[in-house]
């Protein structure tokens, strides 16, 4: 898996133990589970469902549950990411398109992104000579103290927040001065504020179990070894 390789990684040690046990199957309608443990009705750590319904997936887990729809076998529309040469890969941006459950667990803000936005948006303000060339240092030291080191930006909202009341004076005997405005300010934040988001690390998680699970299953199937995936009618949910 090469696709987002910390959390392909993740993934890897997350499942390293994990077995596929087929609760149901039958043409389109399929229910499997994936867990460390030798009996699926104990879950255990980042335990796993693929269940599929004619024209739709739902993934749920250890985590935030997802429902995928957009064609009749949603196995097949995610086969696309398996490739030839049992490679596996992921395409988070086309399926996330795709989610039909809450999208609010797909992105979220990320501290990282933001700090790396707000040193691009601050330079691009001293190119332009907003901050004049003299103050361009006294400048990046704002940056730094009253929103990078000093500032609020646990969440997206107080990230915002903390952008929206950055105040900057060239001059700085007009900085407690009501009769004079703040020469630099972050009016155009809500412009490229959406960046300061991406792909939540359970959502990437997910996209790689899935084409992990139908990988498996698809094995599986080839050798003939449902009967062995197959729990004994006791145990069986």
């Amino acid at each position: 898996m090469s696709d987002f390789p910390e959390i392909a990684a993740r993934f890897a040690r997350d499942t390293a133990g994990h077995r596929m046990h087929v609760l149901h199957d039958d043409g389109l309608y399929r229910h499997l589970r994936f867990t460390a443990r030798t009996n699926p009705t104990h879950y255990g750590e980042y335990w796993f469902d693929l269940i599929t319904t004619p024209g739709q997936l739902v993934f749920s887990g250890d985590g935030e549950s997802y429902v995928f729809r957009r064609t009749t076998d949603m196995f097949e529309f995610f086969r696309s990411e398996i490739w030839r040469d049992g490679s596996l890969h992921i395409n988070p941006g086309y399926w996330s398109e795709k989610v039909t459950s809450d999208r609010n667990g797909i992105k979220d803000f990320q501290e990282d992104l933001f700090v790396k936005l707000i040193w691009e948006q601050a330079n691009h303000l001293i190119e332009q000579e907003y901050v004049r060339p003299e103050q361009a240092d006294r400048f990046r030291q704002a940056i730094k103290d009253d929103i990078v080191e000093g500032g609020l930006y646990a969440t997206a909202e107080e990230a915002y927040r903390t952008v929206e009341e950055f105040e900057f004076y060239n001059d700085p005997s007009k900085e407690f001065d009501w009769r004079h405005e703040a020469d630099v300010r972050f009016n155009d934040a809500w412009e490229w504020f959406s960046a300061t988001k991406d792909f939540d690390w359970w959502f990437l998680w997910t996209c790689h179990a899935i084409v992990f699970g139908i990988a498996r299953y698809d094995r599986v199937r080839k050798y003939g070894l449902q009967a062995l995936a197959t729990p004994k009618p006791e145990v069986a949910r």
